[in-house]
């Protein structure tokens, strides 16, 4: 997808999730139940874009048809002719969905455009795709552990940070050049430990920025990447290797035990009118615009039971010119990947206006059962 349509990646937030009422059929007559699972095959020219205007109406909601493939398709940028997508037959325009076959293949009649940026020729290599005749969707708004791993999270403010640093590069940077840039995946670093930490070759350590505070309610721990250790030398100093980078990784931020170990899950969110709200407190990065799969953290914390996995709505409150509150109206969805004692961190994953502002508030809608 070009850049511009990737930012403008906005998909409605489900009606279900907010309480509204399913409307019976016309003259009660009963509806043909949609295939559970409706299916495509990539051809030459076909675009996520395109794909997501021919079955959901919605050109918009392309990320919904990448999040429910991405055992397979593991960059939005490039589908392969051939390729089997699955597409959740609830939400396939009925018109579309009455044409889908016994294994709930569609022979989709997609006007394509000439320089398609989105598809190899058929003659590139495809990755292992699934069986044909497959069935199941794949886990799709659950927490994935690149999600988790590189997700702010809130600690204490009133206690000091356990945490190592790291001291500076392994392999001299070259002429004119300096490490105070920051370094690159791969690039080998020198670091000391957190205190009272012992250290093993292969070891992982998590880099991250500290530097960012909640008034009231704790310090932001922001992870720039993920550090393997190649070897430890006496105290607690060693060298390492960058294996992930999810930001600047500069000399003197600090380095923190990757914490507790993460599992993804195939269970999903069940939708509902739950009691519990939460203030969005903070946003990374303070973009001008937050979009699609910007981290947030909200005021809901372990001990009001949240858990990984859920889902809150983010509302408008804006008011009129008068002064009275407009009725709450739904923003953006936010699934949680990493909670706290002191706070929540989200993804967002759907949005349907374009304002996320501090402050605002948001409803509890789908909880991991």
């Amino acid at each position: 997808m070009r850049a511009a349509v990737i930012v403008a990646s906005l998909v409605a937030v489900t009606t279900s999730a907010l309480g509204a009422q399913v409307v019976p059929a016309p003259n009660g007559a009963a509806a043909r139940a949609n295939p559970a699972v409706v299916k495509h095959t990539v051809k030459r020219g076909d675009t996520l874009w395109d794909i997501a205007k021919y079955y959901l109406k919605d050109p918009f909601r392309w990320p919904d048809v990448f999040h429910a493939n991405t055992d397979y398709v593991k960059n939005p940028h490039w589908i392969y002719p051939g390729q089997v997508l699955n597409i959740d037959g609830s939400a396939v325009k009925p018109e579309v969905a009455a044409q889908a076959n016994s294994e709930g293949f569609v022979v989709a009649q997609i006007q394509t455009r000439a320089q398609a940026p989105t598809v190899f020729s058929e003659t590139d290599a495809m990755p292992a795709q699934q069986a044909v005749g497959s069935t199941s969707m794949p886990p799709t708004l659950t927490v994935r552990p690149g999600e988790y791993e590189a997700a702010p999270y809130v600690v204490s403010d009133g206690s000091p940070l356990v945490a190592g640093r790291v001291v500076g590069p392994v392999d001299p940077p070259a002429l004119g050049l300096s490490s105070e840039a920051g370094f690159k995946l791969f690039d080998r670093v020198y670091i000391t430990a957190p205190a009272g930490s012992t250290l093993s070759v292969g070891d992982r350590l998590t880099v991250s920025r500290t530097d960012a505070t909640i008034s009231d309610i704790g310090r932001v721990v922001e992870p720039t990447g993920i550090l393997r250790i190649d070897s430890v030398g006496s105290g607690n100093h060693a060298s390492a290797s960058i294996v992930k980078q999810f930001g600047s990784i500069l000399p003197g931020q600090s380095i923190v035990a990757s914490g507790r170990s993460f599992e993804s899950t195939i269970v999903r969110p069940v939708p509902g009118a739950y009691p519990l709200t939460a203030k969005l407190l903070w946003i990374q990065g303070s973009p001008r615009l937050p979009s699609v799969q910007t981290y947030v953290i909200l005021g809901a914390s372990e001990s009001k039971g949240v858990r990984m996995g859920d889902q809150f709505t983010l509302l408008d409150d804006t008011r009129f010119s008068d002064g009275t509150r407009a009725p709450l109206a739904a923003t953006a969805t936010v699934t949680i990947v990493r909670v706290t004692p002191f706070a929540a961190t989200g993804i967002v994953v759907n949005q349907t206006q374009s304002e996320i502002r501090m402050g605002m508030p948001s409803r509890l809608t789908a909880k991991m059962p």
